[in-house]
């Protein structure tokens, strides 16, 4: 953190000046998301049989919020390191918002879902809220809160956030370090491909599985943009300079991570979009068809993907990402666990993440499942796990 003495202020309420400017930005960032035009895309049916239309104006959402940032600072409204000269009372509002999202979420998911067989509620008040109750809580016909939240403003965030360490790191070194530019230009190469290739995202757990309670509100609004931006903090005040020959090995191990993640998830989405009728890694793709029941009484398939990167491995783009993460990290030296938070938290949860998704294609494709899990062997590691 800029000010270690922030987590003093954890347990009050952020300063009034900082919940305005907070609530203006979310307020911009929601009038960003409703009025950019986009390509419209059909994302994946629903457990009950809907199919949701989606605006893919992610990538001018993105430009238009950073180059809002950009020129704010350069016209004086603001600094460039405002974001991390006021991270306590920044996280305070972010947890606010995260809790206010929630109790939204929960009061619609009871009183008017949008899909009222798209829900996961139950008897118990605490499971509603900690989980959530509704699967694509939108407003209206296509304003969808569950994209807003983590598929605009969070990943967008990160990016702002990673700005305003390196200008923080400016203004106290005077310099910004080889392994500062090395750790944005991973991270931003992640973001931007997010928002180049939307529509792989609309494919994701995320959308399709999550429903939106406390868990997602809070680990996409709070968590992931406190925890994911662990390097940029940390160098701010603490700029490690590698040599610039390490600083690019380095980067080029990064790099190879998002080669592994962007080449699984393409070759996943290209299995799907053409069903099974395409080549995978240079052959013809390989896959199980997979047959499932929506509530709505249609039977519907999805495939299986066991060639290319997923000849061996069902999650090959959760690897990518490791790699990714273990990269930046390293940029940070190992004089300090605190940037090497990120790769303990990511390997658990991605570990984790292969365990939920399992238990939902299961449930979702029964003997399939079982064919596909004999067929490809290891979850995210081979030989290890």
């Amino acid at each position: 953190m800029a000010d270690p003495r922030a987590s003093l202020s954890w347990y009050s309420l952020p300063s009034h000046d900082i919940s305005i400017t907070f609530a203006k930005w979310i307020v911009f960032e929601v009038i960003l998301y409703t009025v950019l035009p986009g390509r419209v895309c059909a994302g994946q049916p629903t457990p009950s049989g809907h199919t949701l239309p989606y605006t893919l104006n992610g990538l001018s959402f993105f430009i238009c919020s950073i180059t809002s940032f950009v020129v704010s600072a350069a016209l004086g409204w603001t600094e460039l390191s405002f974001i991390a000269k006021n991270w306590g009372d920044i996280i305070l509002a972010v947890n606010a918002f995260a809790w206010l999202l929630t109790g939204l979420a929960f009061v619609k998911g009871r009183i008017a879902p949008s899909y009222k067989y798209d829900t996961k509620g139950s008897d118990s008040y605490i499971k509603d809220i900690w989980r959530g109750i509704e699967l694509h809580p939108r407003f209206g016909a296509a304003w969808d809160l569950k994209v807003f939240h983590n598929g605009r403003w969070t990943m967008t965030t990160l990016s702002m956030i990673d700005v305003s360490f390196a200008a923080l790191q400016w203004e106290i070194h005077g310099y910004i370090t080889y392994t500062m530019m090395c750790v944005m230009l991973l991270r931003n190469i992640l973001i931007v491909n997010f928002f180049l290739n939307e529509e792989w995202y609309l494919l994701s757990m995320d959308v399709c599985d999550e429903a939106f309670g406390f868990s997602f509100a809070w680990g996409s609004g709070v968590l992931f943009p406190t925890m994911y931006t662990l390097q940029t903090q940390y160098l701010s005040l603490n700029p490690v300079e590698l040599p610039l020959t390490h600083s690019i090995w380095v980067l080029s191990i990064g790099a190879m991570g998002f080669i592994v993640y962007y080449i699984a998830t393409k070759q996943k989405n290209v299995l799907y979009d053409t069903k099974g009728i395409c080549d995978i890694g240079g052959k013809k793709a390989q896959f199980i068809r997979a047959s499932y029941t929506t509530t709505d009484g249609v039977e519907r398939e999805s495939f299986l993907l066991c060639s290319g990167l997923s000849t061996h491995i069902r999650h090959p783009n959760h690897l990518g990402v490791l790699i990714i993460t273990y990269a930046m990290c390293g940029l940070c030296g190992t004089e300090a666990m605190l940037p090497w938070s990120e790769a303990g938290f990511a390997t658990a949860f991605l570990a984790y993440r292969c365990i939920r998704d399992e238990r939902n294609c299961v449930r979702k494709y029964g003997k399939y499942w079982e064919v596909y899990c004999r067929r490809v062997r290891w979850r995210l590691v081979p030989g290890l796990y």
